[in-house]
């Protein structure tokens, strides 16, 4: 039997904005990026259902089914059993379900604290699909999983192509591409990414906040920098001066 899910599209608007206020907020305060897997099992399971249950075959209800069995396995904390689940979707013939399955076992690996495999099917869930919303959703998490292990340029170059005018989560790279300048002190970059969010009144007050937060942290940071830069300077021709009169 078909199962609906009330007013979707608000749930899944809802739940988004629940991430971004929070857990988001949270590690952005330690400049570096959210890879949390429970909350997401969620927000694709609503999103899941939302963009195939109104072309349901025989095969898509029952891959639907299915889907939505290990969405509660996972909600119930029923891990062995969800991955399971979610391993037999994986070697299905649903394209669509497929995605959706690899994305959520690479958040149940991030819920284990395995890295590396949840980069990997962050890989495989990117590579599998040609929907915006679940590769750049894909592309995006494969970073954040690697986070301590690539470098400004590495998470750069990953990261710019999705943050085009349509790209469906284009706030969410240019914050992590300016958290990762930031971490990396090329307080330029970092200003310019955080600048395009903190005047932009079309993304949520809380991610707007955190930009205006992370330029004051910049500003900050070169106040501090700029008598010490000053006094080098001075030093510097201090120096030279002296060995002229020598």
């Amino acid at each position: 039997m078909k199962r609906s899910i009330p007013h979707v599209v608000d749930v899944f608007e809802e739940v988004d904005e629940q991430l971004r206020q929070d857990q988001y907020q949270d590690v952005l305060k330690k400049w570096g990026p959210w890879v949390g897997g429970a909350a997401l099992a969620i927000v694709v399971g609503v999103a899941g259902w939302q963009w195939f249950a109104a072309s349901q075959t025989a095969q898509a209800e029952a891959a639907s089914e299915a889907y939505l069995a290990a969405v509660d396995q996972i909600i119930a904390e029923d891990i062995a059993e969800a991955e399971a689940s979610l391993d037999g979707m994986i070697r299905g013939d649903h394209s669509g379900y497929r995605t959706l399955a690899t994305l959520q076992r690479a958040g149940l690996a991030l819920e284990a604290g395995d890295l590396e495999t949840a980069a990997a099917y962050y890989d495989e869930a990117a590579s599998s699909t040609s929907e915006p919303i679940l590769r750049d959703l894909a592309l995006l998490k494969a970073v954040w999983a690697r986070w301590d292990t690539l470098s400004f340029a590495d998470i750069d170059i990953r990261l710019s192509p999705l943050t085009g005018n349509d790209a469906p989560y284009r706030m969410l790279a240019r914050e992590s591409i300016g958290a990762a300048a930031l971490r990396a002190d090329d307080l330029d970059r970092a200003e310019s990414e955080y600048q395009i969010l903190a005047f932009n009144f079309e993304i949520s007050d809380e991610m707007r906040r955190r930009a205006q937060e992370a330029l004051a942290v910049i500003a900050a940071r070169r106040a501090v920098e700029a008598p010490a830069e000053a006094a080098e300077t001075t030093d510097e021709q201090a120096t030279t001066e002296d060995g002229s009169n020598d």
